[in-house]
C-alpha cells in the first residue's frame, strides 16, 4: 500500500482498493501524532477545523476516533467527519459539551481528520 502525502490527502478523500487484514491504526494508515491541535469556535456559526498532519488509510469498517477539550470558553458542539459506506463524506453529530470523544465510521477510504465546531471557545481535539 503506497501512503499519500497529507497535501494530496487533503484536496480530496478517495477510495482505498486494497483491503488490509487486521484492525490495528498502524495497519490501517493512520499517520497522526498523539499531541492535541489547538482550535477555536465562534458563536452562532459553524467553523471547520481540519488535521493535515493527520492522514488516515482506512478498510472497511474501519473507525476514526476523535475526541476535544474546552480550554477557554464556553462548551462547544461538535460534528466529525467520516464516510458512509457509499465512500461519501459524512458529518456526524459528536453533541455539545466541554469535552467529549467518539469513534465514526471511516471505511475504505484516505483522507484527513475534520471537526465543524460551534461555541465561543478555545479548544484542543486530536
Amino acid at each position: 500500500m503506497t501512503f499519500m502525502s497529507a497535501a494530496a490527502l487533503a484536496a480530496t478523500a478517495t477510495p482505498v482498493h486494497a483491503a488490509v487484514a487486521n484492525s490495528s491504526s498502524e495497519a490501517a494508515g493512520v499517520r497522526c501524532s498523539s499531541s492535541w491541535k489547538n482550535a477555536g469556535a465562534f458563536p452562532g456559526r459553524w467553523s471547520t477545523v481540519k488535521n493535515p498532519d493527520c492522514s488516515v488509510i482506512g478498510y472497511n469498517g474501519f473507525k476514526v476516533g476523535y475526541q476535544w477539550a474546552v480550554d477557554r470558553g464556553t462548551s462547544i458542539c461538535v460534528k466529525v467527519k467520516g464516510f458512509d459506506a457509499q465512500h461519501k463524506a459524512k458529518w456526524y453529530d459528536a453533541g455539545c459539551g466541554k469535552k467529549g470523544s467518539v469513534r465514526v465510521p471511516w471505511g475504505n477510504v484516505a483522507g484527513i481528520k475534520e471537526m465543524k465546531v460551534k461555541g465561543a471557545a478555545v479548544f484542543k481535539w486530536r
